[in-house]
C-alpha cells in the first residue's frame, strides 16, 4: 500500500504539473477516483484486519462537525434565506470538494500507511512529486519548456498550482521536508535532496509571494525557538551560508533578483496601507463593514459559500477570515483547531522520535508554521488536497512514535524470560537463556 501511495501522489501532482485537467463531470476528476479506489482498498483491508477508525480521532471529530455545519449553512442560505444569485449546485459541488474530499485525502493518508517507515516513504514519493513540480515551473518560466504555466503581467510565475501566492504556500510546506530528507541521508541522495531543496527555494523566488516568504521566515524562527535544545547552530550556519550562496548566485543570474527586491522592499515600504497590502485591506475591510451589517454573522457565518454570491470583486485573500465570513466561529474554531493540533502532534512526537522520523516531523512542524502564516494573505484551493495527504502521514508518523514510546519502557521492565531447552545429551546448562 506504502508504493501505491506514493504514485497516487506523484500522479496527482504529475497532473498538476503538466496542466491536465482530467475533469469528467462537474465535482469529479480522474484524480478524485484514483484516491476514493485507494480509499476503498484500504476500508476493505481495515475490515478484513478489524483495524479501529479511530486513529486521530479528535482531528476527525471537527472534520465532521465543519462539514456538517457546512451542509446545515448550505441548506439555509439555499433554502430558507433564499442568497440571490446564491447557486446551490454549484455550491454543493464546492462543498464537496472543499471540505469532504479533504477529509478523504486525509484519512486515505492517515490509515494507507502502518507505522512511521511507510510514512516516511510516502513522504519521499510526496517530495519527488513536488521537484517535479517545481522543475518544470522553473523550466517553464525560463522559455526552456512550453507547458503553459501562466506569467502575470509583473513576471511572477503562477506555476503548476495556477496562482502565484498559493503556490508559493505549497512551496513552503514542503521545503522543510525536504531539507530534512537531505540532512538525513547519505552520499549521492544527500545532494539529490539538497538540490530538490534549492529548486523549490528558486520556484519560490519565481512566484515573488510576499505571504511566502514572510511565512517560510516566520517559521524558521519559530522553528528556530522550538527546537533550541536540538539545534546545531554551527551545523546549520554551515548548512544555511552554503544555501545562501547559491540560492544568490541562482538569483542574481536570474530575473527574478530585481522582481523580489521590489516586492519584498519597494511595495513594502513607504506606500499606504492599500498598496504595501496589495490591496488586501481594503478587501478586508468590505469583508468585516458587511459582517458588521448583519451582526449575527459573527456567530453564525453567512452560510457556506455565500460569499462568491454576494457583489465582491475579490476573493477574501485570508483563509480565516473567508471561513468566518461563511462559517462562523465553527467554521473559524474547527479550521484553526485541524491545523494547529496537527502541528502540536507532530510538535509532541518530535520530542521522542528518533532520526529520521525526527526531522521530518520537526519539518511539519515548520512547514506547518509556514503555510499557517502563508494562508492569512491568500485563499488555497488545490494546495489544500497536499496538505491533507501530508498530514495524514504525519499523524500515522507521530502515532508510531507514541506507541513506541509508550510500549519501550513496558519491554524493558519484563524480566528476561528462562527457558528451558530440550537437551537429551547435557550439552546445554540447565536454566540457560534464550
Amino acid at each position: 500500500m506504502p508504493t501505491i501511495l506514493a504514485i497516487a501522489a506523484l500522479f496527482l501532482l504529475a497532473t498538476d504539473a503538466l496542466n491536465y485537467e482530467l475533469t469528467l463531470i462537474p465535482g469529479l476528476s480522474v484524480k478524485n477516483i484514483v484516491i476514493y479506489m485507494v480509499g476503498t482498498l484500504i476500508a476493505l483491508r481495515m475490515v478484513v484486519a478489524r483495524q479501529s477508525i479511530m486513529a486521530a480521532g479528535q482531528m476527525q471529530g471537527a472534520f465532521l462537525v465543519l462539514i456538517l455545519y457546512a451542509v446545515v449553512t448550505w441548506l439555509v442560505a439555499g433554502l430558507v434565506i433564499e442568497y440571490p444569485s446564491y447557486d446551490m449546485y454549484t455550491s454543493a459541488i464546492r462543498l464537496k470538494n472543499g471540505l469532504i474530499d479533504h477529509y478523504i485525502f486525509f484519512l486515505v493518508f492517515l490509515f494507507g500507511v502502518r507505522n512511521a517507515e511507510e510514512g516516511l516513504t510516502v513522504i519521499k514519493g510526496l517530495l519527488l512529486g513536488a521537484l517535479v513540480v517545481n522543475g518544470l515551473t522553473i523550466l517553464d518560466a525560463m522559455g526552456v519548456l512550453n507547458i503553459g504555466f501562466k506569467i502575470r503581467q509583473d513576471g511572477r510565475t503562477s506555476g503548476a498550482i495556477g496562482e502565484s501566492n498559493q503556490y508559493a504556500a505549497f512551496i513552503v510546506m514542503l521545503l522543510p521536508a525536504t531539507i530534512a530528507a537531505a540532512v538525513a541521508s547519505r552520499g549521492f541522495m544527500r545532494f539529490f535532496w539538497a538540490g530538490s531543496a534549492l529548486v523549490g527555494a528558486y520556484a519560490l523566488a519565481a512566484t515573488a509571494s510576499r505571504g511566502g516568504i514572510v511565512g517560510m521566515t516566520l517559521a524558521l524562527a519559530v522553528g528556530a525557538y522550538l527546537y533550541r535544545h536540538l539545534v546545531s547552530y554551527s551545523r546549520v550556519a554551515a548548512w544555511g551560508f552554503g544555501a545562501l550562496v547559491i540560492l544568490v548566485i541562482f538569483i542574481a543570474l536570474s530575473p527574478y533578483g530585481g522582481l523580489l527586491a521590489e516586492r519584498m522592499i519597494g511595495q513594502t515600504v513607504g506606500g499606504d496601507m492599500t498598496e504595501v497590502s496589495s490591496g488586501r485591506s481594503e478587501i478586508w475591510m468590505n469583508a468585516l463593514r458587511t459582517m458588521f451589517e448583519s451582526p449575527l454573522s459573527f456567530v453564525t457565518g453567512f452560510g457556506w459559500d455565500v460569499y462568491d454570491a454576494m457583489p465582491f470583486n475579490y476573493s477574501p485573500h485570508n483563509h480565516y477570515l473567508g471561513m468566518w465570513f461563511s462559517l462562523g466561529l465553527v467554521g473559524v474554531f474547527c479550521s484553526v483547531y485541524l491545523l494547529f493540533t496537527a502541528i502540536g502532534r507532530a510538535k509532541r512526537a518530535s520530542e521522542r522520535a528518533r532520526p529520521p522520523a525526527r526531522g521530518q516531523l520537526i519539518a511539519f512542524v515548520i512547514g506547518g508554521v509556514a503555510l499557517t502564516t502563508a494562508i492569512f494573505f491568500v485563499d488555497l484551493h488545490n494546495p489544500w488536497h497536499y496538505f491533507w495527504m501530508y498530514a495524514g502521514l504525519v499523524m500515522r508518523v507521530a502515532l508510531s512514535v507514541n506507541e513506541q514510546a509508550v510500549t519501550a519502557p513496558e519491554r524493558a521492565a519484563q524480566p528476561p524470560r528462562t527457558v528451558t531447552r530440550r537437551d537429551p545429551f547435557g550439552w546445554v546448562h540447565s536454566g540457560s537463556r534464550t
